[in-house]
């Protein structure tokens, strides 16, 4: 594959890499379960909330790991570098909507998720080679 149409799809898989988690990440934590906040959400919301979660992040790096035809990790390395620098950003400013333990917690999901999902994907066995 030559470099530019491997930078191309680099930067295609990250973008909709990150977009797939925002987009995923909003449905499941702001629609579906309107607003989960360890606050006033239910311990049931909270669980499967959080599976939701974690399943849009898995899905999300499945998604960044087909395009880039699993041979490259810098899709997953950039969106877990979002994910940390939106962590830092929230600790900074003092956004949590909850204790920090469970908002980190989360953010760690979307981490493992990511990396989980290009795991997946990179066994998935009719991924292209």
């Amino acid at each position: 594959m030559k470099s530019r149409t491997r930078i191309l799809l680099t930067v295609l898989a990250t973008v909709v890499g990150t977009l797939s988690l925002i987009l995923y990440t909003t449905l499941s934590q702001d629609i579906i379960f309107k607003g989960l906040s360890f606050c006033t959400s239910t311990s049931s919301e909270l669980a499967i909330g959080g599976m939701a979660i974690f399943g849009s992040a898995v899905v999300s790096g499945f998604i960044a790991s087909l395009i880039v035809v699993r041979d490259n990790y810098w899709p997953h390395l950039l969106i877990s570098l979002f994910i940390l620098v939106k962590m830092s950003l929230l600790m900074h400013c003092d956004h949590w909507s909850g204790p920090m333990w469970f908002e980190s917690g989360l953010h760690l999901s979307l981490l493992g998720g990511v990396w989980l999902g290009s795991y997946g994907a990179n066994k998935f066995p009719l991924a292209p080679i």
